[in-house]
């Protein structure tokens, strides 16, 4: 009887294990991706706000009268936002390359792109898991040459009528987002 409890024991612990190294692969994963675009860039952000379960609870708790905003932050886990003020001097050409190695990257994991817009020296990468209307693990990606990069991910799962509503609040206009499930 004491061997099957310790045999439980052993076996949870591994799979607690298991689930921090996952984190902390996960974590490194994306420190990496962060000290890459930084280098390119030249510079740290000017913006960073990062936001875990804790976090997001709280913000719940402040907004529960807010339907918008509950809308937004009832299907969401995480969030990080980025937001660098860039000189003329960055390349664009490697902004460019590290943008579409990360789309690459992600789309291994089974991350689609949803949206792009390359206009001149501006170009904008919207990512996601779809499944029908529901978006999860969304990146958005923003440059402007010589003004700023903007990369965004969110973690958890999204409704695409809700994210219509609040953006539409914002002067976001993104077409084709209501037929976002069949052009998929």
């Amino acid at each position: 009887m004491a061997d099957i409890g310790f045999n439980l024991i052993e076996v949870i612990m591994k799979k607690v294990g298991m689930v921090l190294l996952m984190g902390l692969v996960s974590w490194g994963a994306w420190a990496d991706e962060m000290d890459d675009l930084e280098r390119i860039l030249g510079t740290e952000a000017d913006v960073k706000i990062t936001l875990g379960a804790g976090m997001l609870g709280i913000a719940k708790m402040f907004t529960k009268d807010d339907k918008e905003a509950q809308a937004v932050l009832s299907g969401l886990k995480d969030l990080s936002i980025n937001v660098y003020e860039l000189s003329d001097a960055v390349d664009v050409v490697d902004v460019s390359d590290w943008m579409a190695d990360n789309v690459k990257r992600l789309a291994k994991n089974g991350v689609h792109e949803i949206v792009r817009v390359v206009e001149g020296d501006e170009r904008v990468h919207i990512l996601a898991k779809v499944d029908g209307t529901l978006l999860s693990e969304l990146s958005i990606m923003v440059f402007e040459a010589g003004d700023e990069f903007v990369y965004i991910k969110m973690d958890g799962s999204f409704d695409v009528a809700k994210i219509k509503q609040v953006t539409g609040n914002f002067d976001v206009n993104i077409n084709g987002l209501d037929a976002l499930s069949m052009n998929l």
